[in-house]
């Protein structure tokens, strides 16, 4: 899902030690969560973030640090208070984006605090990179260069640059080997909507995710590995996944369909049918939907929200709605499309008591059960 960051529009862990009920239960796998056949067990929602850039950012819109928009603990505990309990954590990589691809501290610290933090709410976290090395986050925004950001920041190199492709590799072994055997970390999502086929045509992310899954394993064998197709995580891409071998792994797809409905802008008749509200299931034997959602203003947004919510449900599927808002206000109050509070009116700047799409959500993820 593309985030317009803009004013225009912007060591092995065997297992978890999990909250059931209020009790803590019996020591169970981590991959257990993802058990389509018994769950679902992990419903929550998306946090975007990406790297601050002042010169288009300046120093108010997404907060002042090196990655915005910085997420309130009143947030989390919003998450967890309306039922969710997972987040998963769309954050820059840790490693630099330009060579030579090294560490960058900065991002690192501010990934290990979100994640301790999300437990200290009772929330689990999967750790997912959107940026990294050759992978800039303007590739969420390729059609808009030189308008709100030069297109010299769109770094897409990484689809051809061999080094690139290696220091994602060594970006995840050394998340894994920080990660490993924090139980409140419940998977690895490789990459954040992977896109080669959209800029050099016949994709290397098939053999890429291969090379960090197996990367990962030589420090993590448990952690459950979620990995989403190209064509932005699109299903119709899954085929061209190789999974066996590589232990715990979890198809992660994308789906906003009908695209035309989800994204319709303010007062658009765009509607959608009982059928294209269901998600269609794809092969894999354990799969979730790490994004879904529709723009609050959309015709009936909370029945189609109700259906699609059924439709997971029935199959077992994890899920995260994009977005959850951070807390910020000065961005939320101009960038609140896919905020659940606010309603369905397209001019609304605060939130609306009893929002209805928040209570779908919350009807829904009050069945949680397992805390961190």
């Amino acid at each position: 899902m593309v985030i317009r960051p803009d004013r225009r529009s912007v060591l092995l862990a065997g297992g978890a030690s999990l909250l059931m009920g209020g009790q803590r239960s019996a020591t169970r796998r981590k991959i257990d969560l993802w058990d389509n056949a018994t769950g679902p067990h992990l419903r929550g929602a998306v946090l975007p973030q990406r790297r601050v850039y002042p010169d288009i950012d300046g120093d108010t819109f997404l907060g002042p640090g090196p990655v915005g928009t910085p997420v309130t603990d009143a947030a989390l505990a919003s998450l967890a208070g309306n039922g969710g309990n997972f987040a998963l954590l769309s954050h820059p990589g840790i490693f630099t984006e330009t060579a030579p691809y090294r560490i960058d501290e900065q991002i690192a610290e501010h990934l290990a605090r979100l994640v301790e933090r999300c437990a200290r709410h009772g929330l689990f976290s999967v750790i997912g990179f959107r940026s990294g090395p050759g992978r800039s986050e303007f590739t969420f925004h390729r059609d808009d260069g030189d308008s709100w950001f030069p297109a010299s920041m769109i770094d897409e190199r990484l689809w051809q640059d061999g080094e690139a492709q290696i220091a994602w590799s060594d970006m995840w072994q050394q998340t894994a080997r920080q990660f490993r055997a924090n139980p409140a970390v419940a998977g690895y999502l490789l990459m954040v909507e992977p896109n080669g086929s959209h800029i050099v045509g016949r994709s290397p992310w098939p053999q890429m995710a291969r090379q960090m899954a197996l990367a990962i394993r030589e420090v993590d064998i448990e952690t459950p590995l979620l990995i989403s197709p190209d064509g932005y995580a699109n299903a119709a891409f899954e085929a061209e996944l190789n999974l066996s071998g590589l232990g715990h792994t979890v198809l992660a797809i994308h789906d906003y369909s009908p695209f035309a409905y989800t994204h319709s802008g303010p007062h658009s008749a765009a509607s959608f049918s009982t059928e294209s509200a269901r998600i269609a299931p794809p092969a894999a034997g354990r799969w979730m939907v790490g994004e879904w959602g529709v723009r609050r203003w959309a015709h009936s947004a909370p029945q189609f929200a109700r259906l699609r919510l059924q439709s997971m449900e029935e199959q077992g599927a994890n899920s995260a709605w994009f977005s959850w808002p951070s807390g910020w206000g000065n961005y939320e109050q101009v960038e609140n499309g896919w905020n659940p509070f606010f309603g369905h009116d397209p001019d609304a700047t605060r939130r609306t008591a009893d929002a209805p799409l928040l209570r779908e959500l919350r009807r829904c993820w009050t069945r949680n059960r397992l805390r961190p």
